[in-house]
């Protein structure tokens, strides 16, 4: 029988190695998986499945459906003589990149209001959803029980009883720290909720790795929010950090057609139900954008598609700057190609400016976090450490010409394993005004001396190196 069983596992593992070689993956990630499972008996193989596997050629739904909800009336179309006049050598190729990797066109915001509290976006938000009148569509990776919770849950359910549709996604393992019956409080009022990829215990799963982490509001397709603010009393009233800072955008126009078609996406994986997009869409005011208006793009990025649409998006972003980049993340462990493009950029002799969080909610990706410093300070990058509370903002501004804000953090999670959302922005007056939010913020921040960095003690920067090790699990 131990014979048996020997074989069996030889087989196993034998199998898993054939598998890792023929996805062609980055040979440095690729090796660290085959010594983990050859070197790790059963332990290897266990960690593998739950955060190993290529989920790139994974189909999580029927190509038709998909082509269905991806299609947008022809009214939210935009000349190509609007098109043309806003052609740009900076700008274009990366307007091109977005079309083809991510399917997503440019399209233009008639309003924009930006928030950098929680306090406000929340009473705009509840003041927007009072106005609903055909449907609500909201999907968050945490909303909490707490006092904004349930404020939130009270007025959806009397939107439902109003007749409005309610329709609510939630992140399963985002959400482990709220009650099932807040769910039930929901659904008992009228509104259709579903948890994204439930994982259910003992079942563990490599579900629990490949999390949505979006935050996104659509009403009556008109008006839509998204950003890096979850539903918390910690976004809104702070906690022993400090107030929370981040940025959230609320936006009208044909760009929430976008927001729209990200959302019936995920409702179809939650819930298998294909919603009928008639109504869904709102058209412009006017078929020509106005000077005002606001051209964006919004790219929902995950694991599951042939290309890395939001990594490829940000690299491409910094690798065109001519003058500045600067950059707010809440974790700060990139990618071998997002840290090649940020170190290059200012050896380029590109003004790099740097802010992460002096202090995290997340210990371990903290200290994992500072192992990427020292190469950073080297290459010129000017480094921050944000000292005003907790610094949760994911922006990338460049040049006063792009912006990139949404729900990705610049760490392989995000980059790699969860499902986000991010906008670019190409308006240079809102390209600003995130840049003036990012000033703001540096304002109440400590700069990184390199001669200071290198004092640091040697057991300490040993230790985080051990962490960065699993910066891909963090």
């Amino acid at each position: 029988m131990d014979l048996i069983l020997s074989i069996l596992y030889a087989l196993l593992v034998i199998s898993l190695i054939v598998v890792i070689i023929s996805e062609n993956r980055n040979p440095l990630k690729a090796t660290s998986w085959l010594l983990v499972i050859t070197l790790i008996p059963i332990v290897g193989i266990l960690l593998y499945f739950l955060f190993g596997q290529d989920q790139r050629r994974r189909h999580i739904m029927n190509r038709r459906v998909y082509k269905r909800l991806m299609r947008r009336p022809k009214f939210l179309s935009i000349p190509n003589e609007v098109l043309s006049k806003m052609s740009d050598s900076q700008i274009t190729p990366l307007m091109r990149l977005l079309k083809r990797n991510s399917d997503n066109p440019v399209l233009f915001a008639t309003q924009s209001q930006i928030f950098t509290d929680g306090k406000s976006k929340i009473s705009s938000l509840l003041e927007d959803i009072k106005m609903a009148r055909n449907h609500i569509h909201i999907q968050y990776y945490i909303i909490e029980n707490d006092e904004y919770g349930n404020e939130l849950a009270d007025q959806l359910i009397e939107k439902a009883k109003q007749g409005v549709r309610v329709r609510l996604i939630y992140d399963h393992v985002g959400c482990w720290n709220t009650q099932r019956s807040f769910w039930e409080k929901l659904r008992k009022g009228g509104v259709e909720v579903y948890p994204f990829m439930p994982v259910v215990f003992p079942l563990f799963t490599s579900r629990v790795n490949y999390r949505n982490h979006r935050k996104l509001v659509i009403i009556d397709g008109k008006i839509g929010y998204f950003g890096g603010m979850n539903i918390a009393k910690r976004y809104i009233d702070g906690n022993k950090l400090g107030l929370w800072h981040d940025t959230h955008i609320r936006i009208e126009g044909s760009a929430v057609a976008s927001l729209q078609t990200s959302f019936l996406i995920d409702w179809y994986v939650v819930s298998r139900k294909v919603i009928n997009i008639e109504g869904c869409f709102h058209g412009p005011d006017t078929p020509t954008p106005k000077e005002t208006d606001i051209p964006m793009q919004i790219i929902p990025g995950g694991p599951i598609g042939e290309w890395r649409s939001l990594e490829q998006a940000i690299t491409f972003l910094m690798s065109r700057a001519t003058k500045y980049v600067f950059i707010t993340t809440p974790y700060f462990l990139p990618t071998e190609t997002l840290s090649n493009a940020i170190t290059t950029a200012a050896l380029a002799g590109i003004e790099v400016r740097l802010l992460i969080p002096k202090k995290s909610d997340t210990k371990f990706a903290q200290v994992a976090s500072l192992s990427y410093i020292q190469d950073m300070l080297s290459a010129g990058v000017k480094v921050f450490f944000y000292t005003g509370g907790f610094l949760h903002a994911k922006m990338v501004v460049v040049d006063d010409k792009v912006a990139s804000v949404g729900s990705t953090n610049m760490d392989f999670r995000s980059l790699e394993h969860n499902f986000e959302l991010n906008a670019m922005i190409y308006k240079p007056e809102m390209v600003i005004a995130l840049k003036n939010c990012i000033i703001d913020l540096l304002n109440d921040s400590e700069k990184i001396e390199i001669e200071r960095w290198q004092q640091r003690s040697r057991f300490q920067k040993f230790m985080e190196s051990c962490i960065r090790l699993f910066a891909p699990l963090l």
